[in-house]
């Protein structure tokens, strides 16, 4: 039998060290402990298969202890999984670029963890089988060929299949001799085999790539992470394209997407608007989102996307607000080894991960004006340049942005590119905020109840009773619908797990609290002729803040009391009708 793969666990906390060991120990795997990184080096040898690493540490964090093995001449090949609470595109940017080969986030998934850590076992295994054996390994490789669960297979420059291994097979549904000499045109439908010979035609002219594919073969669909890459003879020309395809099905499913259908809501505004999505969904064109923020631009992207004909391929977004400047290209296009001080090795964007995808760009105002031009051009060619590099990347990915900005004002002003602006503005979908379509507030927190409550690993998601939904419906959320999932979180953590009460709901502003001063603010209106609904309503609103303002000295605090709605409220009225105090 095989000996146990032994796992080398660097954590200052001792719970989670023990924790960690008891979890190995019952996916069959052997730990070896340390409480920093100093102590993880001198226990470095020969047994060790991989390194679990949490990244915060005292005197020597993860991120040095990672650089130091990679240094090393014995043992800069070993696996390194960096175990973080750490989630945002800097810190894994800074874990890739210190040699982690993956990562998980704290609270640790024990399914998760099996997956990420066999996959890299079994690559040490097949890197090692090689060093040692060089071309006598072939069997041994052909043995794990055999039996890998992750789908192999191997192409001519024709395109046709050479070599499937079992898992492969199985996934097919056909025999051996149903597949090799065939292509994919023989096998898949249509739309997949042109998708597919697109992919693998790059791949013959030296590209290596990969993407996300959802497959519906002889069963349910199933999820896949492809990577494709050329294959070599002695001289270096390619004579044909492997595949490695792992089955992410579950972890998608986790993550989840964008299910409900524009008829569950009520209001005709979202109705409306998911219609307009689902036809954008049928082209290839750019869409932009333009809402407030938090009023669910991100959703509606993804149900754009899972309504596509690009449902099958990954969805990535990106928050252009929260890219450091010194790091977004980076983040965006890639780059090549040695591009910047700490860059070792080759990243790939999240263009170029979103391949055969989607890729939205939240907040797409906040892109600094280099990378603006970078955008437009490969709006224009479908291709980039990665930081350092001097190749250029071509990529199948569609794009959506999405800001709460008004961009024709930041063309005015100078900070946005005209013809970028006009680039994008292909499709415009403008997102309601919540306090318009309030009828769709229970059916919205029916979900988001749902989803949290997988998240939080509990077994169903508890009821609102009538006074917490009482607070919750004549609230005037005016962090739309960010805010609302932010509160039914809170509440969730605080209540009993069967009911969210009243004392369970904690929101800063109150819509409903009664009006310090009860007199009565009457207005009345001259609309000229020609005038709409729309600028009638708005100079209403515009003359009852500035009456409720002057009847309360100057106070935004009273003047939202005199007007029943929240401070928070009030002054996004202020500021979107450009009304000082």
């Amino acid at each position: 039998m095989d000996k146990r793969k032994r796992i080398l666990v660097v954590d200052d906390e001792e719970r989670h060290r023990e924790l960690l060991e008891a979890m190995l120990e019952s996916l069959g795997y052997d730990s070896e402990l340390a409480s920093n990184g100093t102590e993880a080096l001198a226990k470095l040898d020969s047994r060790i298969d991989l390194v679990l690493l949490d990244v915060l540490m005292p005197v020597m964090n993860g991120l040095e202890t990672a650089k130091q093995i990679r240094a090393s001449k014995e043992y800069c090949d070993l696996p390194i999984v960096m175990v973080t609470v750490l989630d945002s595109k800097k810190d894994r940017l800074r874990a890739v670029e210190s040699g982690a080969n993956d990562f998980i986030s704290k609270p640790i998934d024990k399914v998760e963890l099996s997956v990420r850590i066999a996959s890299l076992v079994k690559m040490k295994e097949a890197q090692d089988t090689i060093k040692r054996h060089g071309r006598e390994s072939e069997e041994r490789f052909r043995a794990i060929f055999q039996t890998a669960q992750d789908c192999i297979f191997m192409k001519d420059r024709t395109l046709a299949y050479t070599h499937a291994n079992p898992a492969m097979l199985t996934l097919m549904g056909l025999a051996e001799s149903q597949v090799i000499g065939k292509t994919n045109q023989k096998l898949f439908r249509p739309e997949y085999a042109r998708y597919a010979k697109d992919l693998e035609s790059r791949v013959l002219k030296g590209e290596t790539i990969e993407t996300e594919e959802t497959l519906n073969c002889k069963g349910p669909s199933t999820t896949f992470n492809v990577l494709r890459f050329p294959m070599t003879d002695s001289a270096g020309d390619t004579i044909g394209v492997c595949g490695i395809a792992r089955d992410v099905t579950e972890r998608r499913q986790r993550e989840g997407g964008s299910q409900v259908e524009a008829d569950r809501y009520p209001s005709s505004a979202m109705k409306e608007t998911l219609m307009q999505a689902r036809r954008a969904a049928q082209s290839e064109s750019i869409v932009l989102f333009l809402g407030e923020s938090g009023s669910g631009k991100d959703y509606l992207a993804r149900y754009l996307h899972d309504h596509s004909n690009r449902a099958g391929g990954p969805f990535f977004a990106v928050n252009c607000a929260a890219l450091a400047p010194e790091l977004a290209e980076s983040e965006l296009f890639g780059h090549e080894p040695g591009a910047f001080t700490g860059s070792q090795g080759r990243k790939r964007g999240l263009l170029e991960l979103a391949e055969g995808g989607t890729l939205l760009l939240n907040e797409v105002g906040e892109l600094p004006p280099k990378l603006q031009s970078k955008l437009l051009t490969f709006l224009d060619t479908n291709s980039f340049v990665r930081v350092g590099g001097e190749k250029n990347v071509v990529v199948n990915a569609r794009l959506i942005a999405a800001t709460n900005r008004d961009l024709e004002k930041e063309v005015r002003l100078g900070n946005f590119r005209e013809d970028l602006y006009y680039r994008l503005n292909v499709f415009c979908i403008r997102v309601p905020p919540l306090r318009v379509h309030m009828e769709d507030l229970p059916l919205l927190l029916e979900e988001m109840l749902l989803s949290l409550s997988g998240k939080m690993g509990l077994a169903r998601a508890p009821r609102i009773d009538a006074e917490a939904m009482d607070i919750l419906v004549n609230y005037s959320w005016p962090g739309n619908v960010r805010e609302v999932r932010n509160v039914l979180e809170r509440a969730l953590i605080l209540c009993d797990r069967r009911s969210i009460r009243t004392k369970d709901v904690s929101i800063t502003g109150k819509a409903y609290t009664e009006p310090v001063n009860a007199d009565e603010i009457s207005l009345s209106l001259r609309i000229s002729q020609g005038a709409s609904m729309h600028q009638a309503l708005l100079e209403a609103k515009r003359r009852l803040i500035e009456a409720a303002l002057a009847r309360s000295s100057g106070s935004i605090k009273n003047a939202a009391m005199l007007l029943g709605i929240s401070r928070d409220s009030f002054v996004h009225h202020m500021r979107s009708l450009d009304i000082r105090r």
